[in-house]
This record gives structure tokens, C-alpha cells and sequence, in this order.
């Protein structure tokens, strides 16, 4: 069956065995059921700023406090040069990169990323993200329930 919603750009495959989908589960399904979702379907966010950076970012699994998930997985994306600024919170992250190269620096130490890698960030430490001349593009993932519950604490940049 494929859900289709009025407030959603999207449609969410789900298996023909599944339990009737009511609309209060709509555009994501219930945390316990599989679901599948195409990034291109989902809107990007950020970039606009300037506090973060210029980093855009798609959140493809993110729950809420009446559908909580067991993890926030994403897409970031970077034109050539782009920034996410020096930060910290206290969920580790995991960044898979996809398309381009740049640079995480986590606790003064770079660390590259281009296609194929993984970088892994400890929780609480400073990080941040600066894209290389063809821009970047990684997944990006939290062992947390909700990006919501995730505090981005960004370093104060002097001016």
C-alpha cells in the first residue's frame, strides 16, 4: 500500500500485511513498522542562519514525542565552501560521505571526508564542517529519538 496525504509531498511504502494506516500517522509511519522514504521528496532545511553556517540538511528518520524513532538519520549538504559552524552537543554523531570532499575538524584535528568515508564524533566535543570547492554531501546519524532532543551549542565566532 502506498499513503498518499494531502499535507505531504511524499508517499511512504508500506507492506501489504501492515495494519490499517490511519491519517495520524501521516507522512511518517509508527515507529515499529518499516517504512521507506526518497530523500529528493523531502524538503531541504537550513542555510539560512548565519549562526550555523550555510550547511542545508534534509532529516529523513526523526520521531516526536507522539511517534518516537531510535535514531535521527539525515542528508547534509554544502554548495562549494560551505560551513557548519564550530559546535557541540551530547549525542556522538556518525557523518558518511556521499558526493565531494571537505574537512571535519573535531577538537582542533582535521579529519577529511569525501565519498566512502565515515568520520566519528564523540559526544561533547567541538566540531565543524567546511566543504570542499566542489561542495560536500554526507548522511549524518544520531543515536537519539528525536533530532528535537539533540542542543547544538555553536562556539561564539569572533567578529
Amino acid at each position: 500500500m502506498t499513503l498518499h496525504t494531502d499535507t505531504a509531498p511524499f508517499e511512504i511504502e508500506f507492506d501489504e500485511t501492515l495494519e490499517q494506516i490511519t491519517p495520524d500517522n501521516s507522512p511518517f509511519a509508527p515507529s515499529d513498522r518499516a517504512y521507506s522514504l526518497d530523500c529528493a521528496d523531502v524538503p531541504l532545511e537550513g542555510g539560512t542562519d548565519p549562526a550555523f553556517g550555510t550547511v542545508r540538511w534534509r532529516t529523513l528518520v526523526n520521531g516526536h514525542s507522539d511517534d518516537p524513532k531510535d535514531l535521527v538519520f539525515g542528508i547534509a549538504e554544502f554548495e562549494p565552501g560551505g560551513t557548519l559552524l564550530p559546535h557541540r552537543h551530547r549525542q556522538a554523531e556518525i557523518y558518511f560521505g556521499l558526493e565531494g570532499e571537505g574537512v571535519v575538524t573535531i577538537e582542533g584535528v582535521e579529519h577529511r571526508i569525501a565519498s566512502g568515508v565515515v568520520v566519528y564524533v564523540p559526544g561533547e566535543v567541538e566540531h565543524s564542517t567546511l566543504a570542499g570547492p566542489n561542495g560536500l554531501k554526507f548522511a549524518y546519524g544520531f543515536a537519539e529519538r528525536s533530532f528535537a532532543e539533540i542542543d547544538y551549542r555553536f562556539t561564539a565566532q569572533s567578529v
